[in-house]
């Protein structure tokens, strides 16, 4: 199955997710601080990072020329190892438990986009090319 898999649409996808994640996370920072949350950066923190598997994985999926559920899935475990790595660098510790939940959803929410994404959308009458 690896020999299937198109890097360039992973590592595109894996770049559109980690900017979708960026400006969802810092335009739910800025609602938060106005709204007055106290809460607001933890759960903006998860719903950026749950925008961004979705947003690298539709990409990945709709760039790759077959399978965009599968290339959607390691899409997301790729932003998955991103954030692993920056989350050990920073001093937090990553139990097995958590690394684990995050690569499970990382997983789905990635594949679920991916195929989405990679959904092709036929006129009538036309044949399909992938």
């Amino acid at each position: 199955m690896l020999g299937t898999l198109r890097i360039s649409a992973v590592m595109l996808g894996a770049g559109a997710g980690a900017l979708v994640a960026g400006v969802v996370f810092l335009v739910g920072l800025f609602i938060a601080r106005v709204v007055g949350a106290d809460e607001g950066p933890a759960l903006v923190l998860s719903a950026s990072l749950l925008a961004g598997l979705a947003g690298g994985g539709y990409l990945a999926g709709r760039l790759a020329p077959f399978n965009g559920r599968f290339h959607g899935s390691i899409t997301g475990l790729a932003m998955a190892a991103v954030v692993l790595l920056i989350s050990i660098l920073g001093g937090s510790p990553a139990p097995t438990s958590q690394v684990a939940l995050l690569a499970m959803i990382a997983i789905v929410v990635g594949g679920l986009s991916g195929w989405l994404g990679g959904r092709r959308r036929y006129n009538e009458g036309s044949e399909p090319t992938g």
